[in-house]
Parts: structure tokens; C-alpha cells; sequence
């Protein structure tokens, strides 16, 4: 892990939130925590190339199509007692997830394709399903 990763992780486990506003970085942090402040200071440039990573938009899987992309400031609940803490990869993880489930719904045994529309939506991603013969 490097010290840039390390201060992004410890930042959000602190409960804060770093986002990218144009070239700038945007951090709420609880106050006790302040000192991270300086961390981030020191390694400004790692961060928000890490925070630009993180925020791209992957490919969607065939038959899916991106509505929208606006990903929701962590920590997001999700409706299944879950805390999502870096919303970007959660997006991707379950657009990977999906387009398993779209190429091989009989073998696929996780959750259903509105269930992945739906954790999706939850986090701030829209997507619309354009396959003909797809049941939802």
C-alpha cells in the first residue's frame, strides 16, 4: 500500500470523505482527526491521482446501457445492512458482477439482475437494461 492509499484509508476510516472538485481535493474529516489534514497535504498529488482513478467510469456490459453516473459521497447504506465506504468500486465490482449474470443467467447464482440494477441505483448509478429477451 502506498502512503497516498494509506492516508485515503485512513481518512475514511476515520469517517471522512475525500472527493475531487475540478483539481481540487475536497475533504470533510471529524474534527479530532484533523492532523490527517497534514498527511493529505503531503501526498496531495498521489491523492488525487488515486481519487481520479477511482472516480472513472468502466465499460458497461453488453446490453447495458449507463443513464447516469453520479456516484453518492461515502459511507452509502445499502437496503442489505450493508455500509459501502468507496462507492466507485462497488459501481465496478457489480457491473462486472452483472455482466457475469447477463452472459450466463443459469449458472449464475448470486443476485438477480434487478438486484444488481437496484444496488446500483443505491449508490448513484443508473443504468437501463436493453437486451430483448431479458425477464426481468
Amino acid at each position: 500500500m502506498t502512503s497516498a492509499e494509506s492516508v485515503i484509508q485512513r481518512i475514511e476510516m476515520a469517517g471522512g470523505v475525500l472527493a475531487l472538485s475540478g483539481q481540487r481535493i475536497r475533504c470533510r474529516l471529524p474534527e479530532e482527526q484533523a492532523d490527517l489534514l497534514d498527511e493529505l497535504r503531503t501526498h496531495k498529488e498521489e491523492v488525487r491521482l488515486l481519487l481520479r482513478e477511482r472516480a472513472q467510469i468502466p465499460l458497461m456490459p453488453p446490453g447495458v446501457r449507463l443513464a447516469s453516473w453520479n456516484l453518492k459521497d461515502p459511507p452509502v447504506a445499502i437496503d442489505t445492512c450493508s455500509i459501502v465506504t468507496d462507492p466507485a468500486l462497488f459501481a465496478r465490482t457489480t457491473l462486472e458482477q452483472l455482466r457475469l449474470a447477463l452472459t450466463n443467467p443459469k449458472r449464475w447464482v448470486g443476485w438477480t439482475v434487478p438486484q444488481f440494477v437496484e444496488r446500483l441505483r443505491q449508490v448513484g448509478v443508473l443504468v437501463v437494461l436493453e437486451l430483448k429477451d431479458h425477464v426481468q
